[in-house]
């Protein structure tokens, strides 16, 4: 586990290593920062503001799924979101609004991720919104061309998407790209593909 003697450490061997969501939560907890909401890659953020010693004032604050101290809110496209539950029932109540209006589409890997920081960003400026709106946003997503851009928390699942498509390791099975997501988490490099493969190059 992280603790306070990591305090000194610098934001480049902090960045080298590997944390899961709970010693980085623990270790921010330890340090002062309110992490409520925040998503691992957040809490990651706010952790490397203190040991850069910068007071960065864009960092993302914890924004809480509920506004007031009711019940969850009725989904009804006209309802305000005030009292979100992100679980199966919101999400299908979503997707049944989508099929209605474009019954052939098809889901995008992220788009729950960016609807969700598309909601939280609304409620930082103050934005009151229903539930079409969340609707007409998801539908904007589901319809973009191309790929979402990338989730920023899931470095596993970038990494996994990365190795596999690199030409270089034509063939290689997912299990093999799980191997090697291994030894990166090992390595004293960025937990990303393209410092994996020049850490490799650079080693062999």
């Amino acid at each position: 586990m992280l603790s306070t003697l990591y305090r000194d450490m610098s934001v480049e061997e902090f960045e080298n290593g590997y944390f899961y969501a709970t010693e980085l939560k623990a270790f921010a907890k330890e340090l002062g920062i309110d992490v409520g909401t925040l998503r691992k890659n957040e809490v990651e953020d706010h952790i490397k503001a203190y040991l850069s010693g910068k007071q960065d004032t864009s960092l993302p604050k914890s924004i809480s799924n509920r506004i007031s101290s009711g019940s969850r809110d009725k989904l009804s496209p006209d309802s305000y979101v005030v009292n979100y539950v992100s679980d199966k029932a919101t999400k299908a109540f979503l997707k049944e609004e989508i099929s209605k209006r474009a019954p052939e589409i098809k889901g995008k890997s992220g788009q729950w991720y960016w609807l969700n920081d598309w909601r939280k960003e609304q409620i930082r400026n103050n934005r009151k919104i229903t539930y079409r709106e969340l609707i007409n946003r998801l539908y904007e997503l589901m319809t973009t061309k191309g790929r979402l851009p990338r989730i920023p928390s899931t470095r596993f699942n970038n990494f996994i998407t990365d190795f596999m498509a690199d030409p270089d390791n034509y063939g290689a099975t997912r299990q093999e790209a799980m191997d090697e997501w291994e030894r990166l988490k090992k390595m004293p490099v960025q937990k990303n593909y393209q410092e994996y493969k020049k850490f490799r190059n650079e080693t062999a």
